[in-house]
């Protein structure tokens, strides 16, 4: 009994070896991992974090590793990882304000707009004074809104083309049709302006796009 008793102890000793070995090798790997960042080795630097991060155990998380393995996805384009460890940082409440930019530019990358927005969103919602992200998501709402415009701005100078060429009058049912499909793509635009004039009211160009396509649907 004494000698079973003695082997368990033996055992549970190589156990808790182990732990502190893997804990020991996690603290390495995010030294060496902090080392390439300084270096702005990025790959490598990920590597290393996403590493450390397999062994850390169940100690408490350590926040600025993987809010540096979030920059260092996002610099080496990997968009996937980058929005999964930014989207971790803003759980962890760790450098919120640059981590919601951080993932929404990264999910926009990977042409995930609803996410994009909805990271932007809930990012003004928890950062009001954030005026980046305001800009942002303004800017996107303008860009949307001004290739729905553009679009009909291009319907529009090919039935003047037209008309020019003899191929039909400003009469004739094409003309009325080209005008008519020039306006949808008018209105289309306008809830993208709205959006973006909220955010910012003083966006001169914003205004002025809106005043035109107005214009253009009723005129």
């Amino acid at each position: 009994m004494k000698r079973l008793f003695l082997l368990t102890i033996f055992c549970l000793g190589i156990v808790t070896a182990g732990f502190t070995q893997d804990a020991v090798d996690a603290v390495q790997l995010k030294n060496d991992g902090n080392e390439a960042l300084r270096a702005k080795d990025y790959k490598k630097a990920l590597g290393l974090f996403e590493k450390s991060l397999a062994n850390w155990g169940d100690e408490e998380q350590d926040n600025a590793m993987i809010y540096n393995a979030g920059y260092c996805a996002y610099k080496v384009k990997n968009f996937e990882k980058a929005v999964k460890f930014f989207g971790q940082s803003i759980e962890n409440n760790y450098k919120t304000s640059t981590a919601y930019l951080y993932k929404a530019n990264a999910q926009r990358q990977t042409g995930d707009d609803d996410g994009f927005v909805e990271t932007l969103e809930a990012g003004m919602a928890s950062n009001p004074n954030n005026t980046k992200m305001k800009d942002m998501l303004s800017t996107f709402y303008l860009k949307e809104g001004n290739a729905f415009y553009k679009k009909g701005a291009t319907i529009l100078k090919q039935a003047a083309t037209d008309v020019a060429a003899g191929k039909f009058t400003t009469n004739d049912d094409q003309y009325k049709a080209a005008t008519s499909e020039a306006r949808e793509e008018f209105k289309k635009a306008l809830p993208y302006f709205d959006k973006a004039l909220k955010l910012t009211p003083n966006d001169d160009t914003a205004k002025q796009l809106k005043a035109a396509a107005t214009q253009a649907i009723n005129g």
